[in-house]
C-alpha cells in the first residue's frame, strides 16, 4: 500500500489519491535541519489545498514561536512540492494552531529521535 498524504494527519483540498501519493514521497525530502527527520514524519505539514488559480497553499504547524529557520523551511518545502506539480505557486503558512505536540510524529520518527 502506497503512502497518502492523510497517513500523516495532513488535511488536504483538491488533491486526489494520485497527487496525494507523489507528494507525500516529495515531502520526505523536506528535512528539518536541526532533527534530520522530514517534515510529514514529525507532523508538521497540516494542511495542502489546491487553490482554485492552480497554485497550492500548504499549511505547517511550527514548534516554537518565532522560529528562526521559516524562511529555509519555506524554499525547501516549495522545492519538495516542485518536485510534483512543477512551477505552480506554493504558499506556505506557517501556523501555531493547533498547537503542534509529538502526538502527531510518526512511529519511525519517534523511534529515530529516541522518544
Amino acid at each position: 500500500m502506497t503512502e497518502q498524504l492523510a497517513d500523516y494527519g495532513v488535511t488536504c483540498t483538491g488533491i486526489d489519491a494520485a497527487e496525494s501519493e507523489a507528494l507525500a514521497a516529495a515531502l520526505h525530502r523536506a528535512v528539518d535541519p536541526e532533527l534530520g527527520v522530514d517534515m510529514l514524519e514529525l507532523g508538521l505539514v497540516y494542511q495542502l489545498v489546491r487553490e482554485p488559480d492552480a497554485g497550492y497553499r500548504l499549511e505547517m504547524l511550527l514548534t516554537t514561536i518565532g522560529c528562526p529557520l521559516t524562511d529555509y523551511l519555506e524554499k525547501i518545502l516549495q522545492h519538495a512540492m516542485a518536485l510534483v506539480i512543477g512551477d505552480a505557486p506554493v504558499q506556505v503558512q506557517f501556523r501555531m494552531t493547533p498547537v503542534w505536540t509529538m502526538d502527531r510524529m510518526s512511529r519511525a520518527c519517534r523511534m529515530t529521535l529516541g522518544v
